[in-house]
């Protein structure tokens, strides 16, 4: 039977991720991944400022997946548009297919990290430590010291090893393809995001890539409401972009903090711990943080194996993410209750649009209000 200090199930960026930061400390990892590599996933493709800073402080070459940088927005609320413009590097486009590929290429090494594709979980054994899966026809079973679940939305998974620590879920869709006649004025230039009057509470977006433009639609209203084909025949109508190109769906777990990530030797990262901010959906950047606070624990554990490994993540991820995310929490009912004054001020307003700015860069995070405030102070003063 193999044996592996760390046995990672999923290789999105958070099992990825979480495998580089251990191959630093020369812990031993396999990551398994029921996909074959490379994946295609239709995503929205958009990392963030925060997220992209995350990633570029570890991979030097991670420009090489980035299709370009977009610095505007425009924002269209029912059929007015609003451009804003900014000289900051907001979100740095590029596939998810190609992001995922890359952190596994850069992170395996077949020396610390090893890499398993194309298999299926057939049994977790958290009692005895193994976890059998099948490749192709064959059984292998593997053991660990420690169990990390990075498998993104399957809840199969999670009901599986009896850790559920969702409180609802957000639900978006994506589309890939042609620019269209419409956005190509705008594609070189500007992300969009749009809401329309027929549909409160949802927002759509175009994020533009050097030939194709990912465009999507987005709700963190639960339960989710039924017109999402309607919806996405007036978007695509809006923007003269391929009716036969059919959109791809996800579901976003969002976490239940009362409820545990951790048990024993077993953690949860990223989606299959609900991480992901309720207000936008964004997931990646939450994924990056989360890998980098299991890096820290596990480390801890293997110089000390008395180390209460579960209790500590548990605490550590509480700390640091807790007050965060309560606050997008905040942020996504008050933008469900008045999505279309929400939108009004984050677009067309001045301290909005420095919210949203600072809130996509990291200079700001949801819950450091006393920041936020202090823009309309400075702009009365000044």
């Amino acid at each position: 039977m193999e044996k592996y200090d760390v046995l990672i199930i999923g290789a999105g960026p958070a099992g990825s991720f979480l495998a580089h930061k251990l191959k630093k400390k020369d812990i031993k990892v396999l990551i398994l991944e029921k996909q074959k590599f490379p994946r295609y996933k239709t995503c929205a493709g958009g990392l963030s400022k925060k997220a992209y800073d995350i990633l570029s402080s570890e991979f030097k070459s991670i420009n090489s997946i980035i299709e370009k940088t977009v610095k505007n927005g425009l924002y269209i609320r029912d059929n007015k548009f609003t451009f804003v413009n900014t000289d900051e590097e907001l979100i740095y486009m590029t596939y998810r297919s190609e992001l995922d590929n890359f952190l596994v290429e850069e992170t395996v090494d077949n020396k610390t990290i090893f890499f398993k594709d194309n298999i299926k979980i057939k049994k977790i054994n958290l009692g005895n430590d193994t976890v059998s899966y099948l490749d192709g026809k064959k059984e292998n079973i593997v053991n660990y010291d420690i169990l990390v679940g990075a498998w993104g939305n399957n809840i199969r998974l999670n009901k599986l090893v009896k850790l559920y620590p969702f409180d609802h879920f957000n639900l978006s869709s994506s589309w890939e393809g042609p620019v269209g006649s419409k956005f190509k004025d705008y594609k070189d230039e500007y992300s969009l995001t749009q809401i329309m009057k027929k549909y409160p509470s949802f927002v759509c977006y175009i994020f533009p890539k050097k030939e194709l433009i990912t465009a999507g639609i987005f709700t963190s209203e639960y339960p989710f409401p039924h017109v999402w084909k309607d919806l996405w025949i007036d978007f695509l109508n809006f923007w003269n972009l391929d009716k036969k190109i059919k959109p791809k769906y996800a579901v976003i777990p969002i976490r239940d903090f009362n409820k545990p990530i951790s048990r024993d030797n077993f953690l949860l990262i990223g989606d299959a711990a609900g991480l992901a901010d309720p207000f936008t959906g964004e997931g990646i950047y939450y994924a990056l943080i989360s890998a980098m606070i299991a890096s820290e624990n596990i480390e801890k554990y293997f110089k000390n194996k008395k180390f209460k490994l579960d209790e500590n993540f548990n605490r550590d991820i509480n700390l640091i993410l807790f007050d965060v995310l309560r606050w997008a929490g905040y942020y996504r009912y008050v933008f469900n209750k008045l999505p279309n004054f929400s939108f009004w001020f984050g677009s067309e307003t001045s301290w909005g649009t420095y919210v949203v700015k600072s809130l996509i860069t990291g200079e700001i995070k949801y819950n450091e209000i006393q920041k936020i405030l202090k823009y309309p102070i400075r702009r009365i003063f000044n």
